[in-house]
């Protein structure tokens, strides 16, 4: 997405312009932190629209957009800070100031003993150096995203008088940029910043299964190693029948153990040395079953967290609280936890059912698909549910709906297995489905509609 338009400071003025217009006079009832850079002003005298704030390194700026529904907000700093000094604020005036992108909007806001004092907040939407700073009505910083030292340049520190930055390098030129450019595009950046506030606010749900996935791999390497090691073993049960056989032939059991590169420990007979290598045999063969098992069980593991991690940028934060209470029971809230549901894509004319996790693709697939419906999943890993529900779909829709299988299971490429819903049935584990007869789909890649589909 090209953000150059909020660099420029026409652009700015043309939005602060309509902000003067429309907020001047309004009181921030409400602040919403996005993530750790974005945030959301709910307006007392405007209903359809918020105002975002963007303190975005890159491309920091603000503009007025329509939001349908309130995110939680995260807590921590920011949020307290916000909430002090934004919440229940009365907007005099807004301003850019010094010709620069540098928004100064004067307040007014009932202290702790409920008088009216006036405020000042400056954003300073300059690339690479956007901060926020709160002054009081002197105009001495009382607050600061980013602070600097006394010995900088340009110190900002609480106590000190706000002074501008050096004025940026600007465009002398305006730019043919419409308001409705800036709205449009501050709507796509706001999507963006959704996703940010899903990994800030879950991020040590996103952390766990990450380490988690980590530490399964390791412990299939360490398996691993552990097979090769004990394969070495599994021919003690031929050299211990090779010793007791030549008990009585010296000269041939010398050969033997020559060629085979064989110690015998000479404070053990010839029999014992035997039982000690059947007995090696033994737990080699022991170590490579059990091995064998937990390596089978921590792919499992780990090809269903990569699955999770993949579906859950899909998933709401109901969705993703429930997903906290599967995998973090003891660490989650006493919330009510809302049952994570599977998702519906809508697409010409016919809907593209896919689960989110165990429990989603188990109801999808055995409770809400029907008999004439095509059933689609990944071949040979743990991934989604996804269900057609048309009894002779075409080839695009069978397309999409193998795409959409390999996105949520966290691959670009593969095969997918599809079949009528006659020939799935039921498997022990909880969403596991046995498939009697499918045919595959062979994906090489993805296409980046099928991402922007399933993403909206």
């Amino acid at each position: 997405m090209n953000y150059m338009k909020y660099y420029s400071y026409f652009a700015f003025k043309k939005v602060v312009d309509e902000l003067r217009k429309k907020i001047v006079s309004c009181r921030i009832n409400n602040v919403t932190v996005i993530n750790s850079h974005d945030f959301l002003c709910t307006l007392s005298m405007i209903k359809d629209e918020k105002l975002l704030i963007s303190l975005n390194h890159q491309h920091p700026f603000l503009s007025l957009l329509t939001v349908k529904k309130n995110e939680p907000t995260i807590v921590g700093a920011l949020n307290e800070a916000l909430r002090k000094y934004l919440k229940d604020a009365y907007i005099f005036d807004i301003e850019l100031i010094n010709n620069d992108r540098i928004v100064h909007f004067i307040m007014q806001k009932a202290n702790d003993y409920y008088e009216k004092i006036k405020m000042h907040l400056y954003l300073e939407c300059i690339p690479q150096r956007a901060n926020l700073i709160f002054c009081d009505e002197d105009n001495k910083i009382i607050h600061a995203l980013h602070y600097a030292p006394i010995t900088s340049p340009r110190p900002i520190l609480n106590g000190l008088t706000y002074e501008a930055p050096n004025k940026a390098s600007l465009d002398k030129v305006d730019e043919d940029v419409s308001l409705i450019d800036i709205k449009k595009q501050a709507e796509i950046y706001y999507q963006d910043a959704l996703l940010v506030h899903k990994k800030e606010k879950y991020a040590p749900l996103y952390r766990f299964m990450k380490v988690r996935i980590k530490s399964l791999n390791k412990k299939i390497d360490i398996l691993t190693k552990e097979i090769k090691d004990a394969e070495s073993h599994l021919k003690d049960v031929d050299h211990g029948n090779y010793l007791l056989a030549f008990q009585d032939d010296e000269e041939s059991l010398n050969n033997y153990l020559k060629e085979n590169n064989i110690t015998l420990n000479p404070d053990l007979s010839l029999v014992n040395n035997a039982n000690q290598l059947f007995k090696k045999y033994k737990k080699s063969k022991r170590t490579i079953e059990m091995a064998n098992i937990e390596i089978l069980k921590a792919q499992k593991e780990s090809e269903y967290l990569a699955y999770l991690l993949s579906s859950s940028q899909f998933m709401n934060d109901d969705e993703l609280l429930a997903l906290f209470d599967e995998l973090m029971p003891k660490k989650n809230s006493k919330k009510k936890i809302i049952p994570i549901k599977y998702g519906v894509i809508h697409y010409k004319g016919i809907d593209i059912l896919y689960g989110k996790n165990a429990s989603s693709n188990n109801e999808l697939t055995f409770k809400v698909a029907n008999k004439d419906d095509y059933y689609l999943h990944v071949k040979d890993y743990h991934g989604a549910h996804v269900i057609i529900r048309n009894a002779n779909p075409s080839n695009e829709v069978k397309l999409l709906a193998a795409e959409i299988c390999l996105l949520l299971s966290n691959k670009q490429a593969g095969e997918v297995m599809i079949s009528p819903m006659k020939n799935v049935k039921k498997g022990h584990a909880l969403g596991e489905a046995i498939l009697l007869n499918y045919s595959l789909i062979i994906l090489n890649n993805i296409r980046e509609e099928t991402y922007s589909l399933l993403k909206s």
